[in-house]
């Protein structure tokens, strides 16, 4: 009976992320959506990483401001810079859809228009995310790679409407963001239901393991694949006459059962697929994707649905590592998805640019090329295997003095064992066993987590992201449940249990 309550209260955690799920498909196709637009000659394809880089500037600002603030932004200016940036890119995106209609686009009204619906797509994009930066490791999972699941059959869809109308509808189905914001703003303890990550995001035993150094190294390396995907993605167009190969409707097939599949292993084998799981696969995927190009160049379509879905499979990754960041980051929220923003897109475009746009014999050898793209994904990986190792095996005085170096360079709580985290660390474990006896919901567990640590409720909104009514109404059910009648017998019930 008790492993049945277990599960039905497990199948309303992730159900209540549904909202979260469906709205961060919908800024992400629309993002697609305005992105491919132009990838049908060579100054739309120019348009789209100019854009990217312009967008680059005032998120480098924003990022500084960020770094120096003092703890996470005020929950209602969120609020109301993820409508503002709903409404922006909606209205973004059908201009660009308009002017190409009526045929009165510019290259600069073009390129400045793309990059408001990119910088508005990824603030909103943002906003999503920051709603499960409490999440465990799996949550987080389904999270980005179900939104990934869902939106890449709809971008498909796009790709078979001209691309103006394409504009049009995608910026209308991106205002339906906003009642589904408003719905999670009004739902708040039950669309923001979460879990502990208590084997970490990277798989490990304890959370403790999940250090600086690991972080750094999957976003040194997600950089370094950035550059190989926009080689990956260039390349190919300067051969093809009319435009870049678009994958076909095999595409969909792959895609969706790549991300379905990275969930059920997350499940199933956390351990493997968030570490060296997931980057075999893109290995896999990028290499196959070169491998494909080169054995059918008359069918540069096949290659395009691999490369695809590699550049599906690392846009997941990047919203897991935002989480990620997120969870244990001393900064906003926006700081990190900005960074990883950064890492993911800006090399990308600027390879897109450079291969695409320049007529240097280096960058029209298409054999130069892949041989280039395939040392670059190899690189990245074996990178990754590398760090691995030596953040698992390595413990001396010197690796930690130098992970407690990047800790303040990043913005990252601590996570070496310092009696502050040590005694966080008994607490949710105490909690844990609180939250089986009793019957606690995910969050209430979080809650009386932070409540025993002897913080406010103020300060235990901001750390979670909620509202101090929504704290206090937690801490109300947790007496309830438990009979106890204050603090301190709680603090005493779970010292005792």
């Amino acid at each position: 009976m008790h492993a049945s309550l277990s599960h039905a209260r497990t199948l309303k955690t992730y159900a209540s992320l549904a909202p979260i799920v469906v709205g961060l498909a919908l800024s992400h196709t629309a993002m697609m959506v305005a992105s491919f637009n132009g990838l049908t000659n060579g100054f739309e394809a120019l348009r789209s990483g100019l854009a990217t880089c312009i967008a680059a500037v005032p998120m480098l600002i924003a990022m500084a401001m960020l770094y120096r603030a003092r703890g996470p932004l005020p929950e209602k200016s969120v609020d109301a810079a993820f409508f503002i940036s709903i409404i922006v890119q909606s209205v973004s995106i059908m201009a660009l859809g308009s002017v190409a209609i009526d045929g009165s686009t510019t290259p600069a009204t073009s390129t400045a228009l793309s990059a408001v619906a990119s910088l508005s797509s990824w603030l909103s994009i943002l906003t999503w995310l920051r709603h499960t930066q409490a999440a465990s490791s799996i949550a987080a999972v389904g999270v980005a790679f179900g939104a990934l699941s869902i939106a890449q059959p709809v971008v498909y869809a796009f790709v078979l409407v001209p691309p103006a109308n394409a504009c049009l509808v995608a910026g209308m189905l991106a205002i339906l963001q906003a009642p589904l914001a408003l719905f999670i703003h009004k739902r708040d303890p039950f669309a923001r239901l979460s879990e502990t990550p208590n084997t970490g995001y990277f798989g490990f035993e304890s959370a403790k393991t999940d250090t600086p150094r690991l972080f750094l190294t999957m976003t040194v390396s997600i950089f370094a694949l950035s550059f190989a995907m926009g080689v990956v993605e260039g390349s190919p167009f300067r051969f093809v006459e009319g435009g870049p190969p678009l994958p076909d409707a095999g595409y969909v097939i792959v895609t969706t059962a790549v991300t379905v599949g990275i969930i059920v292993g997350a499940v199933l084998r956390p351990r493997t697929m968030m570490t060296t799981g997931i980057w075999i696969l893109m290995q896999g995927l990028g290499i196959t994707a070169l491998l494909f190009y080169v054995a059918f160049p008359e069918r540069l379509s096949i290659g395009a649905a691999l490369s695809t879905t590699l550049s599906a499979v690392m846009t997941g990754l990047v919203w897991y590592l935002i989480v990620a960041f997120s969870h244990y980051g001393t900064k906003d929220p926006f700081f990190y998805g900005l960074a990883g923003w950064l890492a993911y897109l800006v090399p990308r475009a600027f390879v897109q640019i450079v291969v695409g746009h320049f007529s240097d014999p280096l960058f029209a050898d298409p054999l130069l090329l892949t041989a280039l793209t395939g040392a670059l994904i190899l690189a990245s990986t074996q990178f990754v295997f590398i760090r691995l190792l030596k953040t698992a095996y390595s413990d001396n005085e010197a690796a930690q003095e130098s992970t407690q170096r990047l800790e303040k360079l990043l913005g990252l709580k601590g996570t070496q064992g310092s009696s502050a985290s040590m005694r966080k660390e008994l607490v949710l474990h105490d909690a844990g066993r609180l939250q089986k006896e009793f019957g606690l919901s995910d969050r209430e567990a979080e809650v009386v987590a932070l409540y025993a640590l002897g913080k406010t409720q103020q300060a235990i909104a901001e750390e979670l992201c909620i509202t101090p009514a929504t704290v206090r109404v937690h801490i109300k059910h947790v007496y309830a449940k438990t009979d106890l009648h204050s603090r301190q017998e709680i603090i005493d019930y779970m010292g005792g249990a």
